[in-house]
């Protein structure tokens, strides 16, 4: 196995970070998340560890790099009960580092990682300092190799999203999923020294509203024209506003089409638990200003009729495959035709549209008083 080089915030700054075993209370309670108050600077929160579930749902795993052992392989029997290398043992189990990672399933990760589990099957949970965190992050919602003032803008805005959900779920056994749901993290095994130098470049930098950490939503493309929070979402946070991002054209999936079978859509929302038969018409009920759908009726042959949100749409058909809902929709011969613009729900950032300002020489700062109206930076430590 070819080992990884070590390009982390410890290295750059010579600091050493202790992983304390001693407080930890592992059943129905996660590592605490400290303290985010209006005092600016808060050095405990610079060792803060947050607490990722990466995978869920298994069986088993090989776990390779742990310390003092070579290769484990851990099997679940039932309860909390596990095998590991053919000797029985009691969840929950933690692994630290024996170098620099821990390979699960030959996927590295830095920290110490946790098994757990959780409605009849395994989870991970990996802990691991928060800037270590959001630099193994770069990559997977944007690249590196973007402009340096629009990695430091997600930079930003994804450290002051996981402080935001490490207070609001202190008290779970994971801050966060290491998925679209949250923020998608992979482990170690996207990093790169550009991810962690635009990291560095902003170190301890939260973006706040009226003395607390905003919520900093983001997505890939706005179609052009941002969306207000309380129409997706219901949520009322005034940053969270219309505005123009004109650079999503660039993006390429700005305009996008997608054709759907009457047979493939019906069989999709009864998977959903949706009681409808075949559907034979959509309409659109209602949109924002911007143009998104945010209410639609689906009728199928039998007369019978689907009130639904925009929103629950896209989960039911896939985020990947409906796009956004900044949409038109259309019949077909053999179905449905959606035409549209943007990825993802609209609120917050553009991603497209931050690398769009920087490569106009909008600075990070402007970026982000673009996208989040009446915030400001606070550096916490």
């Amino acid at each position: 196995m070819t080992k990884k080089k070590d390009f982390s915030l410890s290295a750059f700054f010579g600091l050493a970070f202790i992983t304390l075993l001693t407080g930890f209370i592992f059943i129905g309670c996660a590592a605490t998340s400290g303290s985010y108050g209006k005092t600016g600077k808060d050095k405990d929160l610079a060792k803060q560890t947050i607490r990722i579930l990466v995978k869920e749902g298994k069986s088993g795993f090989k776990i390779d790099g742990a310390k003092g052992s070579s290769r484990l392989n851990l099997e679940y029997t039932g309860g909390k009960i596990v095998t590991l290398n053919g000797q029985l043992k009691k969840l929950p189990l933690r692994f630290h580092p024996k170098w620099r990672f821990i390979y699960i399933d030959k996927r590295p990760y830095r920290g110490v990682v946790e098994i757990r589990e959780d409605k009849g099957a395994l989870i991970v949970i990996n802990e691991l300092r928060l800037e270590d965190y959001i630099a193994g992050i770069i990559n997977n919602e944007i690249s590196s190799k973007w402009p340096l003032e629009a990695i430091k803008a997600q930079s930003v805005i994804a450290r002051t999203y996981a402080i935001y959900q490490m207070e609001e779920r202190k008290d779970n056994l994971f801050h966060m999923t290491g998925t679209h749901m949250d923020q998608v993290y992979t482990g170690a095994a996207v990093e790169d020294r550009a991810s962690f130098r635009a990291v560095k470049k902003t170190i301890g930098e939260v973006l706040y509203y009226k003395g607390q950490p905003a919520l900093t939503l983001y997505h890939s493309n706005a179609g052009g024209i941002t969306e207000f929070a309380r129409n997706v979402w219901g949520a009322n946070e005034p940053y969270l506003r219309t505005v123009k991002s004109r650079h999503d054209k660039d993006a390429p999936n700005f305009r996008w089409e997608l054709a759907l079978s009457k047979v493939g859509m019906g069989e999709k929302l009864r998977a959903a638990g949706y009681d409808i038969g075949l559907p034979v018409k959509i309409k659109v009920r209602k949109r924002t200003k911007t143009g998104r759908v945010t209410a639609l009726l689906i009728k199928d042959r039998k007369g019978r009729t689907l009130s639904m949100k925009g929103e629950d749409l896209r989960k039911v058909l896939g985020y990947a495959t409906l796009r956004s809902t900044l949409f038109k929709v259309s019949r077909s011969r053999k179905g449905f035709v959606f035409k549209g613009r943007g990825s993802g729900h609209g609120v917050g950032l553009s991603q497209w549209g931050a690398k769009g300002m920087a490569e106009d020489g909008a600075s990070y700062k402007k970026i982000l008083r673009h996208y989040y109206a009446g915030t400001s930076i606070k550096k916490l430590y």
